[in-house]
């Protein structure tokens, strides 16, 4: 489930201030991120054939990687070109904000610092890949719809991933903007609100909208339900959503929205219709598993999941930037990024 944050946009305006005070130029960036970065001095960028593993970096979203020393960043060549613009740009992101102290200083006094950042990167990305003035042209006031993907989609070089963030962040209610495959698997999502997007890798084949969208694959033509419901991997829902679905090429885009759905002349807010509606659950940003919550830390005051992980764990866990493995702190040497094993 992607984390949505109400500061993420003045972090992303600081950083976008930040590397233009190093000298960058945001219009590069724009144009060519590869062509732009692979000419610095002070940058490494690291090209690899496969897929770096899912548990390379805590709470990354993208197919890449950040080091820290010297300071590289890692693109699979796997991904389709626009998807690698944004990689790179997505690591780029992480780079500024573990580089700039005031930057890096926010990112580590948040209450969630590891989503935030990587939803920082995630937002940072898209906002270089479609600029605000290219955004206005195909947005109403009402907020996006799933043609204005698809059209953000036709007129820029952005990947469906940079449009999820960049639309999630224009909805006017609790929603989410998800791209899904041929088999109704999440590709990538991004939420705004208290709703929580679904989890990239989990099957949405049983929300309405999407199977309706799957059993008519190929028809180039908008799909729209007042039951869309997010299914989460422990079999309990979201409320009923109001959706719009369209394919663009093989994959699917979806926006769902709580209420106020800028595509019907009314839509207000429903309740109660959510599974186990009771219930209170979280994801847990270290394991990645969704799990009902039944304690809360007294240190952090967050959720703590099954396997007892909460806010504390990242200051006793780190990742090691050179074997991309989550390791205790006391497997690396005092103000070390690379472990033990790595470093012997």
């Amino acid at each position: 489930m992607r984390a949505s944050f109400d500061d993420t946009p003045a972090q992303v305006a600081s950083m976008l201030t930040a590397w233009e005070a190093l000298g960058g130029s945001l219009e590069d960036l724009t144009l060519d991120a590869f062509a732009a970065l692979e000419q610095r001095s002070d940058l490494t960028v690291l090209r690899v054939p496969e897929f770096v593993p899912a548990d390379s970096q805590l709470g990354c979203s993208v197919a890449g990687g950040y080091r820290w020393e010297p300071p590289t960043l890692v693109v699979t060549e796997s991904m389709s070109w626009r998807r690698q613009q944004f990689t790179l740009l997505h690591e780029l992101g992480h780079h500024i904000q573990m580089t700039n102290i005031d930057l890096g200083t926010k990112v580590v006094e948040h209450r969630k610092p590891e989503a935030f950042e990587d939803a920082c990167c995630d937002a940072f990305a898209a906002q270089l890949l479609l600029p605000d003035d290219l955004v206005n042209l195909h947005i109403s006031d009402r907020g996006p719809t799933v043609n204005t993907a698809l059209e953000l989609f036709e007129s820029s070089n952005a990947s469906r991933a940079a449009i999820c963030v960049r639309l999630a962040n224009r909805l006017q209610s609790p929603g989410a903007v998800v791209v899904v495959n041929e088999d109704g698997t999440v590709t990538f999502a991004a939420g705004r609100g208290g709703l929580y997007s679904p989890a990239r890798g989990s099957n949405q084949s049983e929300n309405p909208i999407v199977r309706a969208a799957l059993d008519a694959r190929g028809e180039s033509r908008t799909f729209m339900r007042n039951d869309a419901q997010i299914w989460y991997r422990d079999g309990h829902t979201s409320e009923r959503l109001y959706g719009q679905a369209a394919w663009a090429g093989d994959l699917l885009f979806l926006v769902m929205v709580e209420y106020s759905a800028p595509w019907l002349a009314i839509s207000p807010p429903r309740d109660g219709t959510v599974q186990y509606a009771n219930d209170r659950w979280d994801q847990c940003e270290h394991c990645n598993k969704s799990f009902l919550i039944g304690f809360i830390c007294r240190e952090c005051g967050q959720p703590r999941c099954p396997s007892k992980h909460c806010g504390c764990t990242s200051k006793v866990e780190k990742t090691c930037l050179e074997c991309f493995l989550l390791k205790r702190s006391n497997q690396f040497a005092t103000g070390a990024d690379t472990c033990l094993d790595c470093a012997s």
